[in-house]
């Protein structure tokens, strides 16, 4: 094994035992001509919060009897919780969640592509025919964006955003109106971020340059969330300005240092989405439990809004999911959040409230009522069209995030 240091990993770690075990197993499969990490772990900026990142060289002509026999190959590396699969770009991304619980992606190309560009980094673990000579022919180059870049994404989403937040706030949608908020203060960290680092902001976008903020910067940018009136979102007593306060002097700021303006005028909104089948919505929430650890993630990493993102998103696919659960297999519409039977949309609106409460505690806590939410749904939603509830995955999450702090008691 070729990793190289990666210094906030223990070498007995769960991280590094499942890659062994990877190269393990895989350099045994004549089918595999072979193995890369890829990810942090083959830059050497992993850490106990960070997936693992597999790449491996498999045939043409072997790769359709490899791939049917993929469930049992990911068994014999580590017991598994559960697992996706989809092309990317032409080779077949799996998507793994172990025992542990641990993340894992596993890349799965032909050694005919190798030249290919490549968006990581990697580091052999077996090569026995020197395959990895190909991938030297493209150099890793990390893309960054440029401020201009940057700023030009967040003119284009702060002023859709506000506007969606204040046709929420309108209508009293309160799922719309905590994913817009979220939006909006997801926004006012990368403007952050991108004042305070612009080398870290720029690259991939600011998710791992959370480092750069700290719990004193994170609480301002969550201050608006206890501006909001007891039965918000009321059209008679709230608003979006609250929401706004945090941005516009974050986007003033970057007008002074780039020249580029982000607008905050709501615009206008864009035509609904079609709807989508039901079996589709339930693969979907189905496979969001496999990347629910990325709250643990954000979480430690410091990221309140990443966390308060996610789980406003995690509430609509709750709306979603509870459409399933009472109509079976109709087509879930767009606006299925806003359709709901007032018990349903009342188990939402009070899995969001302690919003209210501000502050990091007040997201944690929404994240642990949507979480519970979250399960009792999808497993009704599953029952209704005859899938399999990942109960064992769910569980074995939900508990990962009460270990990691992301979760706490719903009685607190």
């Amino acid at each position: 094994m070729s990793l190289p240091a990666n210094p906030d990993l223990p070498p007995d770690g769960p991280h590094l035992q499942l890659v062994k075990s990877a190269q393990n197993v895989l350099a045994r499969d004549p089918r595999v001509k072979a193995l890369w990490a890829g990810g942090s772990l083959a830059d050497g900026g992993a850490d106990r919060w960070s997936d693992v990142d597999l790449r491996l060289a498999v045939a043409d002509e072997d790769r359709p009897p490899f791939m049917a026999e993929i469930e049992d190959t990911l068994n014999a590396i580590h017991p598994v919780l559960g697992w996706r699969m989809r092309l990317m770009r032409g080779d077949d991304l799996v998507v793994v969640t172990f025992e542990g619980p641990l993340r894992a992606d596993f890349v799965v190309t032909s050694p005919v592509d190798l030249e290919r560009h490549r968006y990581e980094p990697v580091a052999p673990l077996f090569d026995p025919e020197g395959l990895g000579a190909r991938l030297q022919q493209v150099p890793y180059r990390p893309r960054r964006r440029t401020p201009q870049e940057l700023l030009e994404r967040e003119a284009a989403q702060v002023p859709a955003e506000a506007g969606r937040l204040q046709r929420a706030i309108e209508q009293s949608s309160i799922v719309a109106a905590v994913q817009a908020q979220a939006n909006l203060l997801e926004s006012a960290q990368r403007l952050l971020l991108l004042l305070r680092d612009p080398q870290a902001a720029g690259l991939l976008g600011p998710k791992h340059a959370a480092d750069a903020l700290t719990a004193a910067d994170i609480e301002p940018l969550l201050a608006p969330l206890t501006a909001w009136s007891g039965g918000w979102p009321d059209p008679a007593l709230d608003s979006i300005e609250p929401t706004l306060a945090v941005v516009r002097p974050l986007a003033a700021r970057a007008e002074s240092r780039y020249g580029i303006a982000v607008p905050l005028q709501p615009s206008p909104p864009d035509p609904d989405s079609d709807a989508r089948p039901a079996a589709q919505v339930v693969a979907a929430g189905c496979s969001l439990l496999v990347h629910a650890m990325v709250g643990a993630t954000y979480y430690n990493r410091g990221m309140y809004t990443g966390l308060l993102w996610g789980y406003a998103g995690a509430a609509r696919f709750v709306a979603e999911l509870a459409h399933v659960a009472a109509h079976g297999e109709a087509p879930v519409p767009a606006n299925a959040p806003d359709c709901l039977p007032p018990e349903d949309a009342s188990v939402i609106a009070s899995a969001l409230r302690p919003l209210r409460q501000g502050g990091v505690l007040g997201v944690r806590r929404v994240a642990t009522a949507v979480a519970a939410a979250y399960s009792r749904y999808l497993e009704r939603a599953c029952a209704r069209l005859d899938l399999e509830y990942p109960q064992r995955l769910d569980s074995a999450v939900t508990a990962y995030l009460r270990r990691e702090g992301v979760f706490v008691p719903e009685a607190a």
